[in-house]
């Protein structure tokens, strides 16, 4: 798969469609897509924690690889799609259709599907483990901000090495352009969608 085809599938599918569902069609606000101040302080304080745990088990795998950490840090902190796609978008709409529990095992096993052909087997098992954790995380707070920035980016780094991907400083550039793209799509179409209502209400 092309960079070009990937990038196109995190925009349209990881990013556009969830924003104009939730923000414009169910008219939810950032909440429907996990974004929020409640719990906000106990979501930051867990994710840091979590993401100080899993740092020493970043920095040897990347010891042993030969992988810078910083850069491969960064990289991993601007793939802000995964988790707003996983679970600010699946893992609340499947909640909201059969309960916390299925939504929570539905996300392992999409979160496994996703990376079949990208990795081995086994390690793609692994990450749908790894992907029923963050959702019970996730679930206990209903707050994106649990899991991304803190936390997700040492995760995610350790999951990439995992699978042999590594970042480097000249992957960074293109990460935060996407990382912008979608921040101002999400912010575009919630900022259209509530002067819309305005507009409507007057």
């Amino acid at each position: 798969m092309s960079a070009w085809a990937l990038w196109s599938g995190i925009v349209v599918v990881g990013t556009v469609v969830p924003a104009v569902t939730v923000l414009w069609w169910r008219r939810e606000g950032l909440s429907g897509l996990g974004v929020r101040r409640r719990r906000l302080l106990t979501s930051l304080a867990v994710s840091l924690l979590l993401g100080a745990g899993s740092a020493p088990r970043l920095v040897t795998l990347a010891a042993e690889q030969g992988v810078p950490v910083a850069p491969h840090l960064l990289g991993n902190l601007l793939v802000l799609w995964e988790p707003l796609f996983v679970f600010g978008w699946l893992y609340l709409r499947w909640e909201r259709a059969f309960g916390w529990l299925p939504a929570i095992a539905l996300t392992g096993a999409g979160f496994a599907l996703q990376h079949v052909g990208a990795v081995s087997l086994p390690t793609a098992l692994g990450f749908g483990a790894f992907a029923v954790f963050f959702a019970v995380v996730f679930a206990l707070v209903r707050n994106l901000l649990v899991l991304w920035p803190l936390f997700y980016p040492v995760a995610s780094g350790i999951g990439t090495l995992q699978a042999g991907l590594a970042f480097g400083w000249s992957d960074l550039v293109p990460a935060a352009v996407l990382l912008v793209v979608q921040v101002v799509i999400v912010l575009g179409v919630w900022g259209l969608a509530r002067r819309s209502r305005g507009a409507r209400l007057r």
